[in-house]
């Protein structure tokens, strides 16, 4: 089992990356940032997370993506806004398609999200500083993934479980 901590458009506030990795430090195996952090790449947090430039980063030090292996699963990270993720994922599963990945973890449109389309998985943790869509709460995800499963569990910036947008999702 892998668990893997997601956060993004986090926008300059770094407190609560602060808290995020203090907190999960050891319940974790991987913390990932979708981008929008509005940091340097020299900033010390980036030795604990691993972030993509999202379009309010002007530090060119940062990867457009960030791809691992999670068990046998190929996983990338963007932050969106280069697959226009506002309008659909159809850009991130092209992505995911030319990739092999089963995995996709992005931001940009600040809304808390996951979703599975044709055994790919699409995980949006939302904005932990400035939310949007119908919900308004600062979100996170954790990604709890077993052979074929992933476990989606979002929480608020309180890291109060948010039930209603966690999910189950088998995957291959």
């Amino acid at each position: 089992m892998i668990k893997i901590l997601a956060v993004s458009d986090s926008h300059g506030e770094k407190d609560i990356l602060n808290e995020l990795a203090l907190r999960y430090a050891h319940q974790v195996d991987l913390f990932v940032h979708c981008g929008d952090s509005e940091l340097s790449s020299s900033d010390l947090i980036w030795g604990i997370m691993t972030t993509v430039m999202g379009n309010c980063d002007y530090d060119y030090q940062l990867n457009d993506e960030y791809r691992f292996q999670a068990g046998d699963k190929n996983v990338l990270v963007v932050h969106g806004h280069r697959h226009s993720v506002r309008g659909s994922v159809a850009g991130l599963k092209r992505e995911a398609q030319q990739t092999n990945a089963s995995l996709i973890f992005y931001g940009h449109t600040h809304i808390a999200k996951a979703e599975l389309e044709d055994g790919i998985l699409f995980i949006n943790p939302g904005s932990i500083s400035q939310p949007r869509g119908t919900l308004m709460e600062k979100t996170y995800c954790i990604v709890t993934l077993d052979d074929q499963t992933a476990k989606v569990t979002y929480y608020n910036d309180r890291h109060q479980e948010m039930a209603d947008l966690s999910n189950q999702f088998q995957i291959l």
